[in-house]
């Protein structure tokens, strides 16, 4: 008698719980997985097409003309100085002309606003100061209307880069060509104007 009444505990325990186990589960409300937002795709800009040496851009009533490019090993500075390259290097040197065809004075771009394209890799200039060949850096700060100024840059390029390998690049309001770019497509800072040089004919 007493095993019967234990039986039916545990038969009532047994039912009492599974009522409660689908009361629970008839009580949760079902959740879908929400979808994963896309990836948006993102409109690749290229460089423009490059100007050949020679060839004069006007930007802002500012002409810029790059005519020559040189390269070198080590040289003699005007302070008298011999530079030698970085191991596996060289150096570039660009010849940039400037003229004010506006009536105002305008401020000169500083060198950082110049680069040279290899490969994936963007190259600012370096110190120059090259004996007999004036110094980009040294032209100053203003360049008022009519007048012309020119003056060289330099590059520190692998030794392996060839001149055709290579593009010279103006960017009057920025100072980088982009922070993802890759070769041969160069994504350049949206709404910035770009100017670009081949550094052969």
């Amino acid at each position: 008698m007493y095993a019967k009444a234990s039986m039916k505990k545990i038969s009532g325990f047994l039912a009492m719980g599974w009522i409660l186990l689908t009361a629970c589960s008839t009580g949760q409300a079902t959740t879908t997985p929400s979808p994963l937002p896309q990836p948006t795709a993102t409109e690749i800009q290229v460089l423009p097409t490059p100007s050949s040496p020679g060839d004069s851009i006007t930007w802002d009533n500012l002409q810029v003309a790059v005519d020559q490019f040189e390269v070198t090993g080590e040289y003699q500075t005007d302070f008298g100085s011999t530079r030698i390259p970085p191991d596996g290097g060289k150096f570039l040197w660009v010849h940039v002309g400037l003229k004010n065809t506006g009536s105002v004075q305008m401020e000169i771009p500083i060198a950082e606003h110049y680069s040279v394209l290899y490969a994936a890799a963007e190259l600012k200039p370096t110190y120059g100061h090259r004996d007999g060949y004036t110094d980009y850096t040294t032209l100053g700060s203003l360049i008022f209307p009519g007048q012309s100024l020119d003056g060289w840059l330099r590059f520190d390029i692998p030794a392996t880069a060839g001149l055709n390998e290579l593009l010279f690049v103006f960017l009057p309001e920025s100072s980088q060509v982009g922070a993802s770019y890759s070769s041969p497509n160069y994504p350049y800072a949206e709404d910035k104007p770009t100017y670009v040089w081949n550094c052969v004919p």
